[in-house]
């Protein structure tokens, strides 16, 4: 028996979606048809690929080690049938793109669109450690994250780099004074994004070096409530240098800190870097330097 495209599918969308029935919906086949393929693989080769939990369905470790690979040629293979259909040139096709940052994502985005407005894109906004795990079980294309580092595991293209600075309305005290020292940092009270956002932990982590415990009082999901929120005199807000714009009616306070910046990245799996759409992505990239 040779391993057929229609089992890696199946295989593939069993584990995105967590069960059979939903697989069969979205591969457009039985629900027979989905477990005939598993069974056939898993008795060819002698191995557990799904837990069967009743109606949920789980990846094995043996199943977790190929999944990449099996997405990986899928990916390839919906190419050439694009290609056979005469489409293959990025005159149709969509990419689901995750982004943490809506600043330094929506040029790259724009230069995307406008060289190839056939391509259909579906965009999400999440804080960046929770857009990591989505990428890895399929569920984005390519993410716009922030870190300190580049992750290992992925395929990383550099935008910038940002320092991490106060945010404060105009008439705040520490507009006079010009930067902030981590003792001002330590006495404010500070406006965040969410736990699982990059620049919180990179700035946490700083704080922590210095010796300074933080009083958040708020973390918010989006830039925009951060503005809102400073700008109503709740707190002082956090954030890369670089999200600041001049309608946001802010002023940018640095924090006595040289080593403290952050970077935002451009990610994909290693395994589909060679996508054709993921790759003008990238490409998009470095034409917007």
């Amino acid at each position: 028996m040779k391993l057929s495209i229609n089992q890696m599918r199946a295989v593939e969308a069993v584990v995105r979606t967590g069960s059979f029935s939903a697989a069969a919906k979205e591969l457009g086949i039985s629900q027979p048809s989905v477990s005939n393929h598993l069974s056939a693989l898993e008795k060819h080769y002698r191995t557990q690929l799904i837990h069967r939990n009743g109606r949920q369905a789980e990846a094995t470790e043996t199943c977790r080690e190929i999944l990449s690979r099996i997405r990986s040629v899928l990916a390839m293979t919906d190419e050439i049938e694009h290609a056979l259909e005469g489409r293959r040139r990025m005159q149709a096709g969509s990419l689901r793109l995750g982004y943490s940052t809506y600043q330094f994502a929506m040029p790259i985005l724009s230069d995307f669109m406008t060289q190839f407005p056939e391509v259909e894109i579906e965009a999400r906004a999440m804080a960046s450690n929770d857009l990591l795990p989505l990428l890895e079980d399929g569920k984005f294309d390519v993410v716009f994250i922030t870190s300190d580092e580049a992750p290992s595991s992925l395929y990383v293209e550099k935008i910038r780099t940002e320092r991490i600075v106060l945010v404060v309305p105009p008439d705040h005290p520490l507009c006079g004074k010009g930067s902030a020292s981590w003792q001002d940092v330590a006495n404010a009270a500070l406006v965040q994004r969410e736990n699982s956002s990059g620049t919180r932990r990179v700035f946490e982590k700083a704080a922590t070096s210095a010796g300074v415990k933080l009083n958040t009082v708020l973390a918010l999901g989006s830039w925009g409530a951060i503005v809102t929120t400073i700008n109503s005199g709740m707190g002082i807000g956090v954030a890369m240098e670089g999200e600041v714009l001049p309608s946001n009616n802010l002023v940018i306070i640095p924090i006595e800190d040289e080593t403290l910046s952050v970077s935002h990245y451009l990610a994909c799996l290693p395994e589909m870097q060679h996508v054709s759409a993921i790759r003008a992505m990238f490409n998009a990239l470095q034409d917007n330097e």
